[in-house]
């Protein structure tokens, strides 16, 4: 998981170890939390939109199709910044708390708690593997892998600090910090440290290459020989964000938030020249999916508007909609968008 809340919606910003003291004095009611609305409609929900705060305990699920109707589940929690499927295949939701060792599953109008040992640094969820990375403490984080393509399961430690887990058929990727660790599925050992560029917590991967978006230059690993190399970004950078590969056109694509606070993608062909393209719209974080590109971002002034989105076509770079998020009491903070 790469990044914490970007703004609480109440004043001031507290450290870290103030706010899990806080938040362990929310956790009282444990197990399922019920939610005032109905189950699931696939199709007016295509795009669902957490919000939440580590020291109010009222977090709301928000979806909607084109931005045209939205519906709204409120529950009881605090601390779920993060959003994900649960399976590749599947529509099933999972919401991820940052600070405390639970998990949370949408089933109907019921949200269900799940305890954990430790908090979650990362899931990771293949086809035929499983990934789920602990913050154990701040010495190391503990990996739990089951591979059920070479039936094993087996757990590693590797430095505090991981954010991100990807495989192929023949390798694990974890990105922490300023390395990526390479593990072998077969042999279950990591068989490679590789150092970034700089700092990156984003990265994803095709056939022949492992591509993060480390904060001052991109970092390009070529599987097999485990050789690097470092890429400048464009002067107007201000921090590089998400990584995405796309099949169809053979392109890595990376975006990026300039110095105005606006989004930018770039667009790399397979020699890793690019070209760059100004969206013109703000940006907080982004996703990509079938060629468009969803960006968020939060607003912080306007009553009555929680946010922006806006969804590109990444083959034509049109803007192809905008809608403005509601308010709430708590401020966006991820999304996700359901096949």
């Amino acid at each position: 998981m790469k990044k914490s809340y970007v703004l609480y919606g109440i004043s001031g910003v507290l450290i870290g170890a103030i706010v899990i003291l806080l938040i362990s004095a929310f956790f009282i009611n444990k197990g399922e939390h019920s939610v005032s609305t109905s189950k699931i409609n696939p199709t007016e929900d295509k795009i669902f939109f957490i919000y939440s705060n580590p020291l109010i305990k009222k977090s709301v699920l928000i979806s909607t199709s084109q931005g045209e109707k939205f519906n709204k589940r409120y529950f009881k929690v605090p601390d779920i910044p993060y959003i994900q499927k649960k399976t590749p295949s599947s529509d099933d939701i999972v919401l991820l708390a940052e600070h405390e060792p639970y998990y949370y599953t949408l089933k109907n109008n019921t949200i269900k708690e799940h305890k954990l040992s430790n908090p979650f640094a990362f899931w990771h969820q293949g086809e035929d593997i499983s990934v789920k990375a602990y913050n154990v403490d701040t010495n190391g984080n503990e990996l739990k892998i089951n591979d059920k393509k070479f039936n094993k399961k087996y757990s590693l430690t590797l430095p505090s600090l991981v954010t991100m887990g990807e495989s192929d058929d023949k390798y694990i990727y974890v990105i922490q910090g300023m390395f990526m660790y390479v593990i072998d599925r077969k042999t279950e050992e990591i068989i490679k440290t590789i150092g970034l560029a700089s700092y990156g917590d984003v990265f994803d991967h095709s056939e022949k290459y492992v591509v993060a978006s480390s904060e001052h230059e991109l970092t390009v690993i070529e599987k097999g020989s485990w050789k690097s190399k470092f890429i400048k970004y464009p002067d107007d950078l201000e921090q590089a964000d998400t990584v995405y590969y796309d099949k169809k056109s053979s392109k890595f694509y990376v975006t990026y938030i300039n110095k105005s606070g606006y989004a930018c993608l770039l667009e790399y062909d397979k020699d890793f020249s690019f070209e760059k393209f100004d969206l013109k719209f703000p940006y907080m974080n982004a996703k990509f999916k079938d060629q468009k590109l969803y960006v968020i971002s939060q607003e912080e002034n306007k009553k009555g508007i929680g946010g922006y989105m806006g969804i590109f076509d990444i083959r034509t770079k049109k803007k192809l909609n905008e809608f403005d998020l509601p308010e709430e009491e708590t401020k966006v903070q991820d999304f996700m968008v359901l096949d």
